[in-house]
């Protein structure tokens, strides 16, 4: 069971490490190329190529139904983070 947890453990990045990358990639993508006063809010997330990828929505206002979807690619042996632009978005996709 010791062996399970430390597998599992291993996996992917901890749950604070999670939070803290969805925010910094919000933040980031509000800051670099948010309309104005957009509502920036990550909704997805997963690994991919040892770095981790979360799917961002830009509504317009908080009520709106509307979003669009951008990725944010945070390389955790860099501590930096890339916003793929559209040409780009295919490589970092599920």
């Amino acid at each position: 069971m010791a062996s399970l947890t430390l597998i599992s453990g291993c996996s992917g990045p901890s749950r604070e490490e999670l939070a803290r990358v969805k925010s910094e990639c919000a933040s980031f993508h509000k800051q670099e190329r948010a309309k104005y006063g957009a509502i920036v809010k990550p909704i997805d997330h997963w690994t991919k190529d040892g770095h981790i990828v979360v799917e961002l929505s830009e509504k317009v206002s908080e009520d709106a139904s509307k979003y669009t979807s951008h990725l944010c690619v945070y390389d955790k042996d860099k501590g930096s983070i890339a916003l793929p632009s559209v040409f780009e978005r295919s490589r970092w996709s599920k």
